[in-house]
């Protein structure tokens, strides 16, 4: 995987389980929140830390899967 995602302040991250049998490893995968739009189209791709298998699952089948920090405080207003 390749480590571009460093040099952006803000990323999201998903995680799934590898699919290979017998493996079962959690894999993360990070993208950039720059342009995020919420595309159940385009499939997170992953590579497993444990076996190395690289696939792709899509957004709806995710284990887990953060939010860009700003979309979280969009509704916090300063007194």
């Amino acid at each position: 995987m390749p480590h571009d995602w460093e040099e952006f302040d803000d990323v999201i991250t998903a995680g799934t389980c590898c699919p290979t049998p017998d493996c079962g490893a959690l894999a993360v995968a990070y993208r950039a929140t720059d342009g995020v739009e919420h595309d159940d189209a385009e499939p997170w791709e992953f590579t497993c830390p444990r076996c190395g298998m690289e696939f792709a699952v899509p957004e709806d089948e995710l284990v887990l899967q953060s939010v860009p920090k700003d979309w979280l405080l969009a509704k916090v207003h300063a007194a």
